[in-house]
């Protein structure tokens, strides 16, 4: 229910500013929605994933939880300011100027930057509820948050205020923190949070998720967001849109998917993280099953793709159909490579990760450099496709030991005869 009203707020929401806004307002919201992810990533991907696994893990005792908790409190309030700090004063036009049409720069932080704060502390609360696997309650808090975000931008929209629409996302996102805030009232007793300095030892196991989540962010996240940039300065507004409403589709069940994993597959796995033989079993009916799935899906929107575009979109948007195609082939690599990224994360293979993160971001700038001129848009879509097929490759071969053990035998057979 949690991931169904997730992705039907997501889509509703985008509806809403395709029809009140058109391809501009669906560019801009993707590229305000980037540019919130680059505060919310490093500590959802790095702290959050921390204090799950950790959680999560039988073997930790009550006070290493509580000092991870109160180390990760800390670490989110400092990164949260870092970010801030480097991305307004080292290059501020360059990713807030889009969004400051009819606001001063003063006043729309004023609004942004507590809501981005209350977005934080939500999901640090809610890596907690999840390392309980309380699921009915995660749900419940979603759903809640979710139909207060978008009675927000529903609001707000009608206004015909493009900036003020943007910002109601943010505010409407954070307003589900007082969802999550109300389950530890509730659960006072049951589930206590201390609160304290920060610990030596729990900043060096964070510190390596940290690593991982710089590498998404910085390869994944802020590469979009330049790359976004250049293709509005090249196309603009109106062209990016056709492109953007593709990619928000995907974006929209790879939230359903991602939400999906970070509520039962990756405290599951992280519970394993101590026997092979279970965890390896345990990911192989995973992927199997999510490649059945994905690709039932995904054939089902590719055959029906104008008629979804202008369902979830508005009229005109048909025109960005010829993109789906590499698109969702990059969406099926995309999907199965989340489940392995998540092994090697879990697994805490930091230096692994990050060449993976390296390898596929290469592999996107290179064809887009080699295909812009000749393929235009569709450049984009098939540096996508190829982009997750290599990164998907070599999470295999990094993960090969774990997902394919005698082979992983022979390799050490092979290579001791060669010594």
């Amino acid at each position: 229910m949690a991931v169904v009203f997730r992705a039907l707020g997501g889509l509703t929401i985008n509806k809403l500013f395709a029809v009140f806004f058109g391809t501009n307002g669906i560019t801009l919201l993707s590229h305000f929605q980037n540019l919130t992810s680059l505060f919310t990533l490093l500590p959802s991907e790095g702290i959050n994933r921390a204090i799950m696994k950790h959680w999560s893990d039988p073997k930790a005792s009550e006070e290493s939880k509580f000092k991870i908790w109160q180390t990760g409190f800390w670490l989110t309030n400092v990164l949260f300011i870092a970010v801030f700090a480097l991305l307004y004063f080292w290059k501020r036009d360059f990713f807030f100027a889009r969004f400051i049409e009819h606001y001063s720069v003063e006043r729309f932080l004023s609004i942004f930057l507590p809501a981005v704060f209350l977005m934080l502390m939500t999901a640090l609360l809610n890596s907690i509820i999840l390392a309980y696997r309380d699921v009915k309650a995660y749900a419940l808090i979603s759903i809640g948050g979710m139909i207060l975000l978008v009675s927000t931008v529903v609001i707000t929209v009608a206004k015909g205020n493009l900036n003020l629409a943007l910002l109601s996302f943010v505010v409407g996102y954070s307003l589900m923190f007082f969802c999550a805030l109300a389950y530890f009232i509730i659960h006072r007793k049951r589930v206590k949070l201390q609160f304290g300095l920060p610990n030596g030892d729990a900043l060096k196991k964070i510190g390596h998720f940290i690593l991982m989540a710089l590498s998404a962010i910085a390869l994944g996240k802020l590469l979009d967001f330049v790359v976004r940039d250049y293709v509005i300065e090249l196309y603009g507004l109106n062209r990016t849109g056709l492109w953007q409403s593709v990619t928000k589709m995907s974006s929209s069940y790879l939230l359903v998917f991602s939400g999906t994993v970070g509520v039962v597959y990756y405290p599951k796995m992280a519970s394993l993280i101590h026997d092979d033989e279970a965890l390896r079993k345990y990911v192989g009916k995973v992927m199997a099953f999510v490649a059945f799935v994905t690709f039932i899906c995904l054939g089902i929107y590719y055959l029906n793709r104008t008629f979804i575009l202008q369902l979830f979109f508005d009229k005109g948007f048909e025109q960005a159909a010829y993109l789906v195609r590499f698109q969702t082939i990059g969406d099926f690599f995309c999907i199965l490579s989340y489940l392995l990224a998540y092994l090697l994360s879990a697994r805490v293979k930091t230096f692994k990760y990050m060449v993976a993160q390296v390898f596929s971001a290469g592999i996107y700038l290179l064809l887009i450099y080699l295909l812009m001129d000749r393929f235009n848009l569709e450049a984009l879509t098939l540096a996508y496709l190829w982009r997750h097929i290599g990164f998907f490759l070599i999470l295999v071969l990094f993960n090969r030991k774990l997902l394919f053990p005698k082979i992983s035998e022979i390799e050490e057979s092979v290579m001791n005869k060669v010594r």
